[in-house]
């Protein structure tokens, strides 16, 4: 068998407060040449991948602290 792409995802769910969940998801597919090693590709997809949605989230996080905190004044 010949594989010819691969597909690696990855979703994160954050309660930001009550009722207000956010999900973050990112797939990324990538077509793979010749001498390719699978394990390798999906271990440096999967950390890119992880990496962006973190960052994401984090984002998210705090812009609805900034949000939060100018509510207040």
């Amino acid at each position: 068998m010949k594989l010819k792409e691969h597909t690696v995802s990855y979703g994160r769910k954050v309660m930001l407060q009550q009722y207000e969940p956010i999900d973050v998801h990112e797939s990324v597919t990538v077509q793979l040449e010749e001498g390719d090693d699978l394990e390798e590709v999906s271990a440096e997809l999967d950390t890119v991948i992880r990496e962006n949605v973190e960052r994401r989230v984090l984002k998210r996080v705090l812009q609805k602290k900034m949000e939060d905190e100018k509510d207040d004044d």
